[in-house]
């Protein structure tokens, strides 16, 4: 009876583990969308990107997004960001050309990202699908 009791909370525990760790993994791989930005004066401008996101380790990611903006063109932005809740992350980002950094917050809703940029620049609102 030991054993069995044993054998069951193992194969409760590998479950578990790999429910969780599948669950992680929602926000890896490539996204393409777009939104809005609003700068700091108030102008909105849309925007376009495609994102790469890849796992790390300890509920952390790289994301890497390149963003068409009409006023400026081809944006690159990188960041971090970790696993805060269910389907949430939350990090920083950076763009070096313009010196942009801020905090991003992701949520994930089945085969989207609803994602929110803030910066002393601006504010940006995009959503993402999984390409």
């Amino acid at each position: 009876m030991k054993m069995i009791m044993a054998a069951v909370f193992s194969l409760v525990f590998v479950l578990s583990t790999t429910q969780s760790h599948a669950k992680s993994r929602s926000l890896a791989g490539s996204w393409k969308g777009g939104g809005s930005f609003t700068t700091a004066s108030g102008a909105k401008e849309r925007t376009r990107c495609r994102a790469t996101v890849r796992a790390q380790r300890s509920g952390r990611y790289s994301v890497y997004a390149r963003c068409s903006v009409a006023s400026v063109g081809l944006l690159e932005q990188s960041g971090t960001v970790k696993k805060t809740g269910k389907n949430r992350y939350r990090g920083r980002f950076s763009n070096t050309e313009y010196d942009i950094h801020g905090s991003i917050n992701i949520v994930v809703k089945g085969s989207r990202q609803y994602i929110t940029l803030r910066s002393p620049s601006g504010r940006g609102d995009l959503v993402f699908r999984r390409r």
